[in-house]
């Protein structure tokens, strides 16, 4: 096991590595094809493509931490997110297709088990409520994600995933 973790990490580090390596890989070709351009560097003999390549690469990290850090233009907001991902929110295919049906399945054998019990099945039928209300609902119409939002927090208030420690004892 130890020898497999070790391999994955110099995986991992060639993976980081890769984009770096490739910038500067860049900035070198894009040197020595133009470096003969500015006097100043073609002066150099030898050097030149290396000094036009650092001064390129310099140029390059500044104006990426200027969008990154200063200008923060890559920040997407919340919106931006939630359409990025719509299926967060609302049933994809897979779920429409697989899994609702499945928990449908299973929450109706719980139900009947339940009745058999004489227990309370108020839970299982506001979840068979909620994933009817979901299924109807795509991630094409904004006011649908925002429905499924919704009706996710009011399922979750009714029924939290966790006991309060007042309720626990």
């Amino acid at each position: 096991m130890g020898f497999r973790k070790w391999l994955m990490k110099q995986q991992w580090r060639i993976v980081q590595i890769r984009g770096i390596w490739s910038l500067m890989n860049a900035v070198l070709l894009l040197a020595y094809a133009y470096y003969a351009v500015f006097p100043i560097f073609a002066d150099m003999e030898m050097v030149g493509p290396f000094a036009f390549a650092f001064i390129l690469l310099i140029m390059f990290l500044f104006i990426g931490y200027l969008y990154d850090r200063v200008f923060v233009m890559w920040a997407p907001s919340q919106e931006v997110s939630m359409e990025r991902n719509p299926f967060q929110y609302v049933p994809g295919p897979k779920d429409q297709i697989f899994w609702l049906p499945m928990y449908s399945t299973i929450l109706d054998s719980v139900e009947m088990i339940a009745k058999e019990l004489e227990a309370d099945t108020t839970a299982i039928r506001d979840a068979k409520e909620y994933f009817a209300q979901i299924q109807n609902l795509s991630p094409l119409r904004k006011e649908d994600l925002s429905e499924a939002i919704r009706l996710r927090d009011e399922f979750i208030k009714k029924h939290p995933f966790e006991k309060s420690k007042a309720n626990k004892s």
